[in-house]
C-alpha cells in the first residue's frame, strides 16, 4: 500500500507542483529532500526497510498526498489546487496542496509519540482540546510510531533534527544517528550479532527518547487545562 501511495506520489507531483500547508515548518527544500530519500529507501531497499523507516516515509506521504494518517488513519481535508505565478515572465504554475490541517498534525503526533514511548493513550479531555474527533491508533509497532512522530514533530517545528539521513548530511560531514545500518547498507552485508546489538540499542534510545517527550507533554497536560492549547502547539 506504502509503494502504491509513494507512485501515486511521483504522478502527482508531475501533474502539479506540490505546495506545502501553511502549518509546515521547514522549507519546502528540505520537506522535498526527505521525501526524495524515503522514497529512494522505499523503492530501492523495500527488502531491508527498517519499521522507523517506514514510519517517515509514511508521514511523509500523508503530508504530501493528504490520504489516510498513518497512525490513525483519519481522513484528512480536501486538497486544494491553486495557480502560483514565478519566473521573470510570471509564469501560471499549477499547485496542489493536501487537505492535512495543523490540528491534524498535532493529533497524529501525540498519538505516535503515546505509542513510541509505551504509554497511555490520548484522552478524551486531549482530543477535545487538540480539536479532532478521537482515534484509535491501528499500529502498536513503537519503531514504526516513532518514526512517524519524528517527521510530524520536525514539520510542525517542534525538532530541528531531520527524521532521516540524507545528502544534505553526508555533504556536512553529519554522522548518521544509525552509524552501523548506513556502513551495513554501503557494504551490502547481511546483519552480523554486532549489528543486531546495535539494531537493538537504537530502538532502545528511541523509546527512551520519546517517553522523555511524552512525560513532559503529558506533565503539561494534566499542569492546566488553561495552558494546554499552547503547550500542545509548542512541544508535540
Amino acid at each position: 500500500m506504502l509503494f502504491l501511495s509513494v507512485l501515486v506520489l511521483i504522478l502527482v507531483c508531475v501533474a502539479a507542483r506540490v505546495s506545502l500547508p501553511a502549518w509546515v515548518v521547514p522549507t519546502i527544500d528540505a520537506v522535498d529532500e526527505c521525501e526524495r530519500v524515503a522514497r529512494r529507501v522505499v523503492t530501492a531497499r523495500s527488502y531491508e526497510l527498517t519499521s522507523r523507516e517506514r514510519g517517515v516515509a509514511a508521514a511523509l506521504v500523508w503530508l504530501m498526498l493528504g490520504e489516510v494518517s498513518p497512525m490513525t488513519r483519519r481522513v484528512a481535508g480536501s486538497s486544494i489546487r491553486g495557480v502560483r505565478f514565478s519566473g521573470p515572465e510570471c509564469e501560471a504554475v499549477e499547485t496542489w496542496t493536501c487537505g492535512v490541517t495543523w490540528e491534524d498534525a498535532r493529533a497524529e503526533a501525540w498519538v505516535a509519540l503515546s505509542v513510541a514511548a509505551g504509554q497511555r493513550l490520548p484522552t478524551e479531555d486531549d482530543w477535545r482540546l487538540l480539536g479532532v474527533v478521537s482515534a484509535l491508533p491501528r499500529i502498536d509497532d513503537r519503531e514504526f510510531a516513532y518514526g512517524v512522530w519524528r517527521t510530524l514533530s520536525w514539520l510542525l517545528g517542534v525538532r530541528d533534527d531531520f527524521p532521516i539521513y540524507t545528502s544534505w548530511h553526508r555533504a556536512a560531514a553529519a554522522r548518521p544517528e544509525r552509524p552501523h545500518l548506513y556502513l551495513r547498507r554501503q557494504s551490502r552485508e547481511e546483519p552480523s550479532e554486532p549489528d543486531r546489538i546495535a539494531d537493538q540499542a537504537a530502538r532502545d534510545r528511541a523509546e527512551a527518547d520519546a517517553f522523555r517527550w511524552w512525560s513532559y507533554v503529558r506533565q503539561r497536560l494534566d499542569a492546566t487545562a488553561a495552558g494546554v492549547s499552547r503547550y500542545l502547539a509548542d512541544d508535540l
